[in-house]
């Protein structure tokens, strides 16, 4: 298993690879960061929690990149467009065709990557488990608004305020 995340000190971008300690310093900040491992990730390689915050939620999808998609779509399209200006309707259709094909293929090939919705963790190469259902938009806006009242009730504590009046 990999698991891809964001340093909760410094925001770094690490991987970490290695479950067998509770806790492992960032090699930037030099900071602690605890991993939270369930024995369902330990023994069986299988995610049912986010192990950097404890996010008991997280979803499936394919392990592919976003911005890639979006230019392979944009390249069908663009050719599309041009052969349908030069009349070549069937040549059009073809690629179109050719694009969904491609599309398919790449979903069929690319494996899955578990994501935490909280954090936003990639755990990679973890086994299929089944009470991990794909992307839930409820409930990454339930996690998002969390987030944000969390880092706004640290923006507004009395502490914090008490240090923005000292200077």
């Amino acid at each position: 298993m990999i698991i891809s995340f964001r340093c909760p000190h410094c925001q770094t971008e690490l991987q970490f690879d290695d479950l067998s300690a509770d806790q492992s310093p960032c090699p930037v900040c030099h900071q602690s960061i605890f991993l939270h491992v369930t024995t369902a990730l330990r023994q069986h390689n299988m995610a049912d929690q986010c192990a950097i915050c404890q996010c008991p939620q997280v979803y499936v999808q394919k392990d592919f990149n976003r911005s890639l998609g979006l230019i392979i779509f944009a390249g069908g399209a663009i050719v599309s467009v041009v052969l349908y200006a030069f009349n070549l309707i069937w040549q059009a259709f073809a690629v179109l065709l050719g694009f969904a094909a491609l599309d398919a293929l790449l979903f069929k090939l690319l494996p899955e990557v578990t994501i935490c919705y909280r954090c936003h963790a990639q755990y990679r190469r973890v086994s299929y488990n089944p009470d991990n259902k794909a992307f839930e938009l409820a409930l990454a806006e339930k996690y998002d608004s969390l987030d944000r009242h969390d880092k706004y009730q640290a923006q507004t504590s009395p502490d914090r305020l008490n240090e923005r009046t000292s200077d």
